[in-house]
């Protein structure tokens, strides 16, 4: 590992998401919760719950492109990397947001929380019993190798190619399995 590493928090701008009331009907604005999160971090944005919230009441909690998600309650530990959308979108208030300086991009950090250390350092950053409850104070206080801009856009083309493979396999393999069961059921009927 570089021996070479800098607190998180000192690379990242910090924010909670926004509660919001069951009793909003339903808007323009998006809202990620954790349950739109897969355990291996990958979005789901298909069926983001909406609300009707003025411009002053959400600006604040507005997502931006390579935004860091981490679920900061709940019974998983997620993490994943906010993807530009055409909707105003913003998180719900279990999710803490990192919002990368220039020094650092959404997906290393991803990387980095998703490796054995990261998550080592995430359990220690838990302040819950049998829920999870990250402290933003410990989650930020978690030191990060420092690594420059063309060694993270390096490795995080890698992991996006590779998971985008990943996918595709996946799909591919869910097809067929689909495939095959409907030949059974058409030979059984």
């Amino acid at each position: 590992m570089n021996s070479s590493q800098q607190r998180l928090g000192d690379q990242v701008t910090h924010f909670k998401g926004r509660a919001i009331s069951s009793k909003l009907e339903p808007g323009l604005v998006h809202i990620i919760n954790i349950s739109d999160i897969s355990a291996s971090g990958i979005i789901d944005y298909t069926n983001l719950k909406t609300a009707d919230l003025t411009e002053k009441q959400y600006s604040r909690y507005l997502l931006e492109e390579r935004d860091v998600l981490i679920a900061s309650k709940g019974t998983v530990k997620k993490v994943a990397v906010y993807e530009q959308q055409n909707y105003p979108t913003i998180a719900s208030a279990n999710i803490t947001i990192l919002r990368p300086n220039d020094t650092i991009r959404g997906y290393y950090i991803k990387l980095f929380l998703d490796s054995k250390e990261g998550r080592r350092q995430l359990d220690k950053a838990d302040n819950g019993q049998s829920v999870i409850n990250l402290s933003t104070d410990s989650l930020l206080d978690i030191k990060i190798p420092s690594v420059p801009l063309v060694k993270q856009d390096y490795m995080i083309s890698r992991y996006l190619q590779g998971l985008g493979d990943f996918q595709r396999k996946i799909s591919r393999a869910k097809q067929e399995w689909q495939r095959i069961q409907d030949d059974i059921n058409r030979q059984l009927f």
